[in-house]
């Protein structure tokens, strides 16, 4: 992915350490991984596991099923991924195609300690 200017983004980002009580706080948010399928299901290795209802669109296929995800544009959107190097991509993705509410979890799924919104 390019570079591109500050003034262009437009996503909030939250700590792994708050991840499930954020969660717990924000029931209606849409997780989103955007990880491979076999990190998303645990067949990778390492498996650091997911969070309950997640949605899997890994990032290299996000911008083609983007409308997948276009019933979501008005919710919140909380993206995460592994290590937080595809998650702020896809974050930037769905807001400058419309979505409104989008979060990113800095750090990714690799540093989540709590196992309590964890599938």
């Amino acid at each position: 992915m390019k570079l591109v200017p500050a003034s262009t983004i437009h996503f909030e980002e939250i700590a792994p350490s708050t991840i499930c009580s954020y969660i717990a706080s924000h029931p209606d948010a849409i997780l989103l991984d955007v990880r491979t399928n076999g990190e998303y299901e645990g067949t990778a290795n390492p498996n650091y596991g997911t969070l309950k209802g997640a949605i899997n669109i890994p990032i290299q296929e996000l911008s083609q099923r983007l409308s997948e995800l276009d019933k979501y544009k008005d919710k919140e959107i909380l993206v995460y991924c592994s290590h937080s190097h595809r998650s702020p991509q896809a974050a930037y993705l769905l807001t400058q195609n419309g979505f409104i509410k989008v979060v990113n979890m800095a750090g990714g799924m690799s540093v989540v300690q709590d196992t309590t919104c964890k599938k």
